[in-house]
This record gives C-alpha cells, sequence and structure tokens, in this order.
C-alpha cells in the first residue's frame, strides 16, 4: 500500500519528500587546542583534521572554499587538507628568509573557487640594536601575495600604497583589507593582479576635527557575498579602551557608497571579550556572522539588514577561535 501510494505521488513531492533531512549544511573550521578542526555552522559533527597542534605550536588562520579545500598556517609553513583530513599538497614554507629581508606570514584566506590563497606578509628587514649589539627584526611594510598553493606559483600582489592587512576574499576576482592605521580608510578593496592598488571603501567618521587622524581602529573585516554589509572590529585608538578586549566590538555596516557612505546598522559589544582579531565570518546566505571570543570560544547571530539587526549571540564552541565558513559539507566519517 505504501508503495503503491509513494509512485501516484507527483514527482516533484516524491523528490522533495526524499531529499528531507538531507538538506545542504554549511561547513565551518576553526582553531581549537592548538589543531584544526571541521564541524557544522551549529557546532555539531565536530572532527579535527590535525593532532599535531599544541598551545606553543598551534596551527593559525584557518579557510575553507565551497569545494571543501581547506588552508591553515602552522608558524610560516602553509599546510593544505581536504574534509577527511587528506593532506592536498605536502606542507610547504610560506615564509622567505634572507640575511638582510625576511617575510613572516601572518594570516591567510582561501578564494571561495578553492584555487587561490591571499597571504598577509609582514615583511622585515634585519639591524643591528647598538644598545645590544644584537641583529633585530624591522618591519618595512605589509603586503598581500596571492597565489596558486597546489602549483607553488605566486599570481598576483598587491602594491605598497596601503598596509594591506587581514586579506579576506568576497569572490574570486577582488579582496577586502583592513588597513590599520591613523590615517586614511581604515576599510580598502582591491582586485586580484600583478601589483594592484587598492581602493578606500569606508573610514570611520570618528576623526580628529584638527589634523583628521582617525580616532578609532578598525580590524579584520569581512563582507557577505552579497556585498550588501560588511562586518568589522571596532575599538579607540587611544585612552583606556584601547588595550581593553571589553572596549572592542564588532559593528555591522550596510555598504555603501565610499569613502563614508556606509551605514552602521548595530554593535555586537562593549562588554564582551572582543579582541583586535576576533575573525568575523559570515554563512554563505548571508544570514549568521561568526566570531570569537577571547578565552570563551565561537558565537554566531542572526544578522538582518535592518538597524538592530536582530542579535542573539549565542555559544556554539567552547574554546575555539579563528572561525571560517563555507558551502562545502562535512564528511560523516572521521578520518
Amino acid at each position: 500500500m505504501a508503495r503503491r501510494l509513494r509512485s501516484a505521488l507527483p514527482l516533484a513531492l516524491v523528490a522533495a519528500l526524499a531529499g528531507a533531512g538531507s538538506a545542504h549544511a554549511d561547513a565551518m573550521v576553526f582553531v581549537k587546542r592548538g589543531d584544526v578542526w571541521l564541524a557544522r555552522p551549529d557546532g555539531s559533527r565536530q572532527v579535527a583534521l590535525t593532532r599535531n597542534g599544541t598551545p606553543r605550536r598551534s596551527y593559525s588562520s584557518p579557510s575553507i572554499a565551497d569545494d571543501g579545500t581547506i588552508v591553515a598556517l602552522k608558524g610560516a609553513t602553509l599546510h593544505s587538507f581536504r574534509p577527511n583530513g587528506r593532506r592536498i599538497v605536502r606542507p610547504r614554507r610560506w615564509g622567505v628568509a634572507t640575511p638582510t629581508l625576511s617575510t613572516l606570514p601572518i594570516s591567510v584566506d582561501l578564494s571561495p573557487n578553492g584555487r587561490l590563497v591571499a597571504t598577509d606578509h609582514a615583511l622585515y628587514e634585519s639591524y643591528v640594536d647598538p644598545n645590544t649589539n644584537q641583529e633585530r627584526p624591522s618591519m618595512l611594510a605589509r603586503t598581500t601575495e596571492f597565489d596558486d598553493f597546489r602549483r607553488n606559483r605566486t599570481v598576483g600582489e598587491t602594491d605598497s600604497y596601503y598596509e594591506y592587512g587581514l586579506p579576506a576574499w568576497i569572490d574570486a576576482g577582488s579582496v577586502l583589507f583592513t588597513n590599520i592605521g591613523i590615517f586614511g580608510a581604515q576599510v580598502i578593496t582591491a582586485p586580484l593582479g600583478r601589483q594592484s592598488r587598492g581602493a578606500d571603501l569606508f573610514q570611520d567618521p570618528d576623526r580628529d576635527p584638527l589634523i583628521q587622524t582617525n580616532n578609532q581602529i578598525l580590524s579584520d573585516a569581512e563582507m557577505t557575498r552579497a556585498g550588501d554589509r560588511f562586518a568589522v572590529m571596532r575599538r579607540p585608538l587611544q585612552g583606556a579602551g584601547a588595550g581593553d578586549p571589553g572596549a572592542g566590538t564588532i559593528v555591522v555596516y550596510a555598504t555603501g557608497a565610499p569613502p563614508s557612505g556606509s551605514t552602521p546598522l548595530c554593535t555586537i559589544g562593549p562588554g564582551r571579550r572582543i579582541d583586535f582579531a576576533p575573525d568575523p565570518s559570515w554563512s554563505p546566505d548571508g544570514g549568521t556572522l561568526f566570531w570569537h571570543e577571547v578565552g570563551v570560544g565561537l558565537f554566531s547571530s542572526p544578522v538582518t539588514s535592518a538597524p538592530g539587526c536582530g542579535l542573539a549571540p549565542r555559544l556554539v564552541v567552547r574554546g575555539a577561535v579563528q572561525p571560517d565558513l563555507s558551502r562545502a559539507t562535512v564528511p560523516r566519517r572521521r578520518r
């Protein structure tokens, strides 16, 4: 009888019933106890992709693409994985060291299609400290390099006009950055290319009225895939709140005309444990924002496009940091 009833149903309804309970679920990567983990956005089905991380030698900056490709740093080495934990290519040295100049990778972000890595590099020059007669590094610039990590081939880089910090892909051809400084726009964009020049997206209106320096630090911006909103850490540049995690906030803006047309929609904090790089990360549909708080873990909240945003923060994974999300799926079995 059940078989006869099923065959009599319209094909579209049969397909809908067959797919019930198996709808596509996004995937989230993060760092916990020094290792890279994969889970569903609600924190369920957690899988450890690495097992050799420690608090002192921790993985950092994990990033996941829609095809399930995952990359992460461990010191100056880039690692790559599939969702089942298998390596894609051998770990590669991702910094350059010479007697006079060196680069250190600060963070990486993987393009949505899983092809290119944008790496935030600090360029250092060695000098001899006259007080101690010891060699010390001095940071000369901060740039971003675009690489095909499978072939170990550089396909582009930013110029030196801005400090291109903490890159976050908007799409396969453009990247969002934060310029941590006291002058000029703090949120900038740049296209993929050789010696790519950034363009102002947003400068916080809170500036010194005489010399026009920024009174607020903005850092770690990330935009929705639709490009209609971006989230960014905001805190005072000076004063008692400058070094207090409780004074940090994450502000969600409606993207507007550069450099000051973006409108604040809502704010997470103050009074929470939000540091300089809380790694705000949007769900692929732009409906939920994820971030980490110092000493607590990963949080998420639904976010709308209306003032107030409908914020309702909830703890998703205790003790975890640095979330990143994509349309990939979490495998059912551990490796």
